[in-house]
């Protein structure tokens, strides 16, 4: 009985107010980057930076500069995202990305089938990634990401003790069609799945896989004729029969300051159901190198609370 509440608990700390948030591998659904993030949670076809991989790994080819990027999510219910990365140009007209996503829950209690507190659940999931894209024509990229996830739960104890683990890909292309309008097309979670053995945990235990659904993402990115206003649209349609509407708008102030909102129109239990987004940045310089600092503020969609995000990139 307890390992059932267990599964119970993890699997309630780790859904998502989002769309495919009740399926496997919801971890890896929920964006990168507070730029992304407070633009709606948008990138296939926006500029390349330290995130952008995530998005559409063809993306990986135009970032020419070597850029470091961390961001650290404090997500309602007491969860977390944590992401490390690592991008660069290979010359001539090729670029490398990889990266680290770790999640978790925290203060996630054990019961018995008596009601007794017997601890605290650890809980952790994580996805590394390793992208490659290469240029074909100064306007048109293709790339690949190939992705390990992992996941853990115990309750500090030998008697409950569960791991998965698998592999997933992404391919996507770029197209930059003016100075002014690019467009992206990424299939994600190409084979994406966890792969667990419960035979110690459960008396009629066995092997389990949670396959992750397939997506397909088509984006546009559009630098208005007002200056310092660029929007972006991104369209997910995904295996399960599902799709959102991604929508974003970004106002620069100069050259150092950015504010961003950000709406997602996607299909929930009650129908559609929309959820709102916002945020900021500004680009600065660390020492000698050029750095950027970004907030993303993420609206409740059914009443979960709010959740915030900040993201850190430097390029050298």
């Amino acid at each position: 009985m307890k390992k059932i509440v267990l599964f119970v608990l993890i699997s309630m700390g780790l859904s998502f107010a989002n769309h495919n948030g009740r399926y496997a591998g919801s971890f890896t659904r929920l964006g990168l980057g507070a730029r992304a993030i407070a633009m709606g949670n948008t990138g296939v076809a926006s500029p390349a930076r330290g995130y952008s991989f995530y998005y559409n790994p063809a993306l990986s080819g135009r970032q020419q500069e070597k850029v470091f990027s961390n961001s650290y999510s404090f997500l309602s219910q007491d969860r977390h995202v944590y992401f490390l990365g690592f991008s660069m140009g290979v010359p001539p007209g090729a670029g490398l990305s990889i990266g680290w996503i770790k999640t978790g829950t925290g203060d996630v209690r054990s019961y018995n089938s008596i009601g007794n507190d017997t601890g605290e659940i650890n809980q952790s999931a994580h996805a590394v990634y390793a992208s490659f894209s290469r240029q074909f024509t100064e306007n048109f990229s293709i790339g690949l990401t190939i992705k390990g996830l992992f996941e853990t739960i115990n309750d500090g104890t030998s008697e409950f003790d569960y791991s998965s683990k698998g592999v997933g890909g992404d391919i996507g292309v770029f197209y930059q069609a003016t100075e002014d309008v690019a467009i992206g097309l990424v299939y994600k979670d190409i084979g994406s799945k966890l792969k667990a053995n419960t035979e110690k945990i459960f008396k009629r235990g066995g092997t389990t896989t949670d396959k992750f659904p397939k997506l397909i993402r088509a984006g546009v990115f559009y630098k208005t004729p007002i200056a310092g206003i660029n929007t972006a649209y991104d369209l997910e349609v995904s295996s399960t029969g599902e799709y959102s509407n991604n929508f974003g708008v970004e106002a620069l102030s100069g050259r150092n300051l950015a504010l961003r909102l950000g709406m997602i129109d996607a299909e929930g239990e009650s129908g559609r159901e929309f959820q709102f987004f916002a945020g900021a940045g500004f680009d600065f310089k660390l020492y000698k190198f050029r750095s950027n600092l970004d907030y993303a503020f993420i609206g409740s969609k059914v009443d979960e609370g709010s959740s915030h995000l900040f993201s850190w990139e430097i390029y050298f």
